[in-house]
């Protein structure tokens, strides 16, 4: 018999798992298999042999990672009407595009409380982005561009159009309609927040309930429109059928109760994770 320990959770409260070797125990008797015959063949294997076995058995496949879901893939259809970006998401093409599916808690990939709706469409200038979120109690404060917006309630884009390249475009949009843009060249390596900021970038929100702190809401909505022109590290501009570029969504919420969501979960206390973002095909389909 067999048993393994996957080491225990982390004391400190961050939700990952301790990295220590599992420990492997075995019990076994000197006794062998029943031989098992064939033509000239014979064959007989005891059980001392299973050390040897598990021991070729990656290590890592022992771990949670090895268990991780298959990243998510999302189809952007083309629009061949711009996107008015207000936040109404009164747009026809929005109600022919798909949504991404489930946001899910990032910690764990378990289902979330917090329904939250997200769709992609994009032009020869645009890609464009659409969020609802059901919220009986929206709350955020912060009203100057490039703040600390992710302490609050809040939607997070992360784009990163050259998986062979390490940087990537992070965007935030709180639901005071606040924006917060950067540029980092590498995992939390962002250039200083004022010295980037896209010029033709657009965003707008709509609040269905007030944005105090206080219950009685039913939820808000977001619509972005990143400019194709930032996005430098694109194969090709404006991105061809069959591009695949990599990104991840989230979503912040504080009250009543925190939580942080997830398009892909990237199973730690922690959205700057590139090789957990899930990945974007764009397609040669229009709608209109």
């Amino acid at each position: 018999m067999v048993k393994v320990n996957l080491g225990e959770a982390d004391p400190h409260g961050t939700g990952e798992r301790n990295h220590a070797w599992p420990k492997l125990h075995f019990d076994f008797e000197d006794k062998p298999f029943p031989e098992a015959r064939g033509g000239n063949c014979q064959m007989n294997i005891r059980n001392k042999t299973l050390p040897i076995v598990l021991a070729i058995v990656p290590w890592s496949c022992l771990t949670a990672e090895c268990q991780a879901p298959r990243l998510p893939v999302y189809e952007v259809v083309r629009t061949a009407t711009p996107i008015k970006v207000d936040g109404k998401l009164d747009d026809l093409a929005w109600t022919k595009a798909r949504g991404v599916g489930d946001f899910v808690n990032n910690s764990d990939g378990s289902p979330s409380q917090y329904k939250t709706e997200a769709k992609l469409l994009y032009d020869d200038h645009f890609l464009y982005f659409s969020f609802r979120c059901a919220d009986d109690n929206i709350w955020a404060t912060l009203k100057r561009r490039d703040e600390h917006l992710w302490e609050e309630e809040v939607m997070e884009v992360f784009l990163q159009a050259d998986p062979h390249q390490p940087s990537y475009i992070e965007l935030e949009v709180n639901p005071l309609g606040t924006i917060l843009d950067i540029y980092l060249l590498d995992v939390r390596k962002p250039l200083h927040y004022e010295s980037w900021n896209s010029e033709k970038l657009q965003w707008g929100v709509q609040v269905f309930g007030t944005v105090d702190g206080k219950g009685g809401d039913r939820e808000w909505t977001c619509e972005i429109g990143l400019p194709l022109e930032d996005i430098v590290t694109a194969p090709h501009l404006p991105p061809q059928p069959g591009d695949r570029w990599h990104l991840n969504l989230y979503r912040g919420e504080r009250l009543p109760a925190p939580a942080e969501l997830a398009w892909s979960p990237t199973f730690k206390n922690d959205f700057h994770v590139p090789s957990r973002f899930g990945e974007i095909v764009f397609a040669n389909r229009e709608v209109h």
